[in-house]
């Protein structure tokens, strides 16, 4: 018979969720969980040489958010993304080196396809310059209270409601973008979109990327935390026992258990359900189901050109009539760093319908498909491959469907006093930054199990919410605000 392990807190889930949760109580020695062989979740990279390679999150948020003050402890270096951001592929034409405010007049579109656009775009400026303002934290309030307070913002109405009936020209812009977020736009909810319209184009608080790939923070966390992580061991079991929890696992020695006085649970709700269900209350288990994920599917592609290429000044591509929704280029921050070039990282990805339609096929089918779109664009990338890395993540990420905020407080408060929830599907916005934030609160909760024998006031931390006035005109220009002063 196995012998059950005793442990102040156990944690499931090696992301950055979980990370930030174990290095927040590693004085109550955390034993974490993972079932792959790696830690960081979706954040996923590998260096080559001077350039890296990634197929998850790649944007970092400024170095006075949380994960900025990791990126400083761990020496690792982040670059600010000099490239344009708002660039559009469409009828295999790129619309760029154009001033913001002539973009919409740019693109290949009717009369009334550029004037329902136009009208669209003013209603979706006017929802994430609210967002941004409702972003603010106040005194005396806690993450958790913004959290809420944004989910709420128009989390009953879908996007697509919320726009109206659109010429299908525009309707076609405007389901990429939600497509970039996981959804699509009767899936998605008006909050969620002016999250990405606030955090993305407003503020532009996520223009960094990280020199040698972004899973150099997740790895540098592994490595300070060696001692507390279980790779290759996946929970099995949750139960409620006496005073605390026991987890079950199935690791590479076999079945074990742990009991602890409190745990955390890290990880996205698809792998959350299998071994939690039979310790879920029915509201616990109503909350959850309300918190849905979508799938990205990516393709990371090297190429070994020296030469100038064409994509080389820009840094992200919408591709509203592509098998994906997006083009990076992950070396643009490296090169305007001043490194000579020795080829491009190339990221594309579909999300939401189109993710889907390519989850079922094998790799070799997916990255032909990207491929060919993609030669569309830019031919020059196929005769330079050098190397490519595809991954069809079914549970890419989380939205706010319409209604998800009526969940948020149950998942704040957690199951029992002694189980809670870190993850950026616990937030507002999908990111980095959210997941560490909610990791932090999940810490604090177990420190009041621990050392007060029950749940403790998370602290006041300020969110961050920077604000770029040349970012904001620039979106506010680009969607045909004519008060939008010139820069």
């Amino acid at each position: 018979m196995a012998v059950t392990e005793e442990r102040d807190v156990v944690i499931v889930g090696a992301g950055i969720a979980g990370l930030t949760a174990a290095r927040e109580l590693r004085a109550h020695d955390p034993l974490v969980l993972e079932a792959s062989d790696r830690v960081g979740g979706r954040i996923w990279s590998k260096q080559c040489g001077e350039l890296a390679m990634s197929v998850g999150a790649h944007m970092f948020p400024p170095p006075d958010s949380v994960i900025g003050g990791f990126v400083t402890e761990y020496g690792l270096d982040v670059l600010k993304i000099t490239g344009s951001m708002l660039n559009l592929a469409l009828q295999d034409r790129v619309i760029q080196d154009a001033r913001p405010e002539l973009m919409p007049f740019k693109l290949p579109l009717s009369l009334r396809g550029r004037a329902s656009f136009a009208r669209a775009g003013l209603k979706v400026k006017r929802i994430g310059d609210e967002y941004m303002r409702l972003a603010v934290q106040q005194p005396g309030e806690t993450a958790a209270d913004v959290r809420l307070r944004l989910l709420r913002y128009g989390g009953d109405e879908s996007f697509a409601d919320f726009l109206g009936p659109l010429h299908p020209e525009a309707e076609q812009i405007f389901r990429a973008l939600c497509n970039r977020t996981i959804a699509e736009p009767d899936e998605i909810s008006v909050s969620a979109m002016a999250a990405l319209f606030g955090h993305v184009w407003d503020t532009g608080d996520l223009g960094r990327n990280m020199r040698g790939g972004s899973g150099l923070l997740p790895e540098a966390m592994g490595r300070e935390l060696a001692d507390q992580i279980r790779l290759q061991t996946r929970a099995t079991s949750l139960a409620f026992d006496g005073a605390g929890v026991t987890v079950g696992f199935q690791g590479p020695d076999g079945a074990g258990s742990v009991r602890a006085r409190a745990a955390i649970v890290a990880v996205p709700t698809p792998d959350l359900i299998p071994f939690m269900a039979d310790a879920m209350t029915p509201g616990f288990r109503s909350a959850i189901d309300r918190v849905t994920f979508g799938p990205h599917v990516v393709l990371s592609i090297r190429t070994g050109e020296r030469e100038p290429m064409p994509w080389d000044d820009l840094y992200s591509i919408l591709t509203p009539d592509y098998a994906f929704n997006m083009v990076f280029n992950h070396t643009n921050s490296l090169y305007a760093a001043g490194t000579p070039k020795q080829g491009s990282v190339l990221m594309v990805y579909g999300g939401a319908q189109r993710g889907y339609a390519l989850l079922g096929k094998s790799h070799a089918e997916i990255e032909e498909i990207f491929l060919r779109d993609l030669d569309r664009l830019y031919p020059q990338v196929r005769s330079n491959i050098v190397e490519t890395w595809v991954m069809p993540w079914a549970h890419a990420g989380a939205f706010a469907a319409p209604g998800r905020w009526r969940a948020q407080e149950t998942l704040e408060r957690g199951l029992g006093g002694r189980v809670f929830l870190a993850g950026d599907w616990v937030s507002d916005f999908v990111s980095m930054e959210t997941a560490a934030l909610t990791a932090i609160d999940a810490a604090a909760n177990v420190r009041g199990v621990i050392e007060r024998g029950g749940v403790q006031q998370p602290p006041t931390r300020p969110v961050v919410v920077p604000r770029d006035p040349k970012a904001t005109k620039r979106v506010q220009a680009f969607f045909g605000d004519a008060s939008a002063p010139e820069e």
